[in-house]
C-alpha cells in the first residue's frame, strides 16, 4: 500500500508498475502533453512539467521508495527537479547506454562552441554600441574585420582548437573506461561459458537489451554496437587464422566503410543546410501561433538530424577504438583475447536480434519523429 498515488496517476500506471512500464508510460504521456502540441493551452507547460517530475521520481528506485512510503513532499531530488523539456530532449541514447557508449562529447562541444560564438557576438555588439555612443571610431572609421566578413577572429579559432583538444582528451578517457567495462563483461561471459551457466548470463543480457531498446533511438544504437563488435571480432579471429595477412583486406574494407559513413554525414549536412536556407526566407512574423510552432519544430528537427548523424559517426569510431583496446591487450594471453572476440560476437548477436513489439515500435516512431521533426530511418541490422 502506497501513501500517495498522484505520480502514478499522472503517468496512468499502477503502483505495481515495473521500470519498463514506467518508461513506456512516460514516453506516451510526454508526447500527449508536450506544449508544442497544445499551443492554445495556457496550462500545457504545467501539465508537461508534472509528467516530467513524476517520471524523475518513479524512475529513481530510492526516490520511488521514499515516495511510496512518505508521499511526494519527501521524494524531491537532492538537486531539485530538472526542467521537463531537458528530460524530454535527452534523445541520444539515454543513461541506459552509458556503460556501452559513454557520452557524446561532440554534442557537448558543439553546444559550447555555439555558446562561445554567441557570447563573443554579444560582446562585440555591446563594445561597438559603447564606442559609437562615446563618439569614438576604431581603425580609421572601419569596423572590426569580423563584423563585416563574419570570419572568426584569431582568439575564436584558438578557443575552438582548445575545445577540440579537450574533446579528444575526453574521448580518449572514455575509450579507456569503456574498454575496462567491456573487459569485465567479457570476463563474465567467459566465466559463464567455463562454468556451464551461460543461460544465466544470456538471461541478464537479454533483460538489459529489453531495457535498452526502449531508450530513444535505442534500437538503432543496439544495431550500431552489434555491427562494430561483430566486424572487429571477426577481423581479429580471421587475422589469427591467416597469421595477420587478412588485416590488409579487412583494414581496406573498414576504411571504405568509414569513407561511406563520412560521405553520408556530409550529404546529411548539405541537405540540412539547403533546408535551413529555404527556411531562413520565411517571415516568422507572418505566421500564426500554430504555424510558428510547426516552423520552429522543423528548424530544430533539421539541426538535430545533423547532430544525430554526427554523433553516430563519432560513436562508431569510438567503439572501434574500444574494441581495438580490448583485443590488442598484451597483458593477457592470445587465447584469452580470442575468447574475448568470441564474447563480442555473442553480445553482438543478442543486440542484433533486438526487436520492438508493434506497440513499442509505434511509440518510438512517433517520439523520435517528433524530436527530429522529420521521418527518422532506423539503422539496418548488421
Amino acid at each position: 500500500m502506497v501513501k500517495d498515488t498522484e505520480f502514478y496517476d499522472v503517468l496512468g500506471i499502477s503502483p505495481e508498475a515495473t521500470p519498463s512500464e514506467i518508461k513506456k508510460a512516460y514516453r506516451k504521456m510526454a508526447m500527449l502533453t508536450h506544449p508544442d502540441k497544445h499551443p492554445d493551452d495556457p496550462e500545457a507547460q504545467a501539465k508537461f512539467q508534472a509528467v516530467g517530475e513524476a517520471y524523475q521520481v518513479l524512475n529513481d528506485p530510492a526516490l520511488r521508495k521514499q515516495y511510496d512510503e512518505f508521499g511526494k513532499d519527501n521524494a524531491v531530488p537532492q538537486q531539485g527537479f530538472e526542467d521537463a523539456e531537458e528530460y524530454f530532449t535527452a534523445i541520444f541514447g539515454g543513461d541506459g547506454f552509458k556503460d556501452w557508449i559513454g557520452d557524446f562529447s561532440l554534442f557537448k562541444e558543439l553546444n559550447e562552441a555555439t555558446d562561445m560564438m554567441s557570447e563573443d557576438a554579444t560582446t562585440d555588439a555591446t563594445a561597438a554600441a559603447t564606442t559609437s555612443e562615446a563618439g569614438m571610431v576604431k581603425h580609421d572609421g572601419k569596423t572590426d574585420a569580423k563584423d563585416k566578413s563574419g570570419k572568426m577572429t584569431k582568439e575564436q579559432r584558438e578557443k575552438l582548437w582548445e575545445m577540440e583538444k579537450k574533446r579528444r582528451e575526453e574521448v580518449a578517457k572514455q575509450v579507456e573506461e569503456l574498454a575496462r567495462k567491456l573487459k569485465e563483461k567479457l570476463l563474465q561471459y567467459n566465466l559463464a561459458v567455463k562454468g556451464g551457466h551461460l543461460d544465466d548470463f544470456n538471461r541478464k543480457l537479454d533483460q538489459e537489451v529489453e531495457e535498452l531498446k526502449l531508450e530513444s533511438f535505442g534500437l538503432e544504437l543496439l544495431y550500431l554496437i552489434a555491427r562494430v563488435y561483430k566486424t572487429k571480432a571477426n577481423n581479429y579471429l580471421m587475422a589469427k587464422k591467416t597469421f595477420g595477412f587478412s588485416k590488409i583486406f579487412t583494414s581496406t574494407r573498414d576504411n571504405a566503410r568509414t569513407v561511406k559513413s563520412a560521405y553520408n554525414l556530409l550529404s546529411t549536412g548539405m541537405e540540412a543546410q539547403k533546408a535551413m536556407e529555404q527556411m531562413s526566407k520565411v517571415d516568422e512574423d507572418q505566421l500564426d501561433q500554430y504555424e510558428r510552432a510547426k516552423f520552429e519544430n522543423e528548424m530544430a528537427g533539421k539541426a538535430l538530424g545533423v547532430m544525430w548523424a554526427m554523433n553516430k559517426f563519432e560513436l562508431e569510431r569510438k567503439l572501434k577504438d574500444v574494441c581495438n583496446t580490448v583485443l590488442s591487450d598484451k597483458s593477457v594471453s592470445s587465447s584469452e583475447r580470442r575468447e574475448r572476440a568470441k564474447g563480442l560476437l555473442f553480445i553482438a548477436s543478442r543486440f542484433a536480434s533486438a526487436k520492438r513489439s508493434p506497440e513499442e515500435a509505434e511509440e518510438a516512431k512517433v517520439f523520435e519523429e517528433f524530436i527530429l521533426g522529420e521521418k527518422q530511418k532506423h539503422g539496418s541490422k548488421p
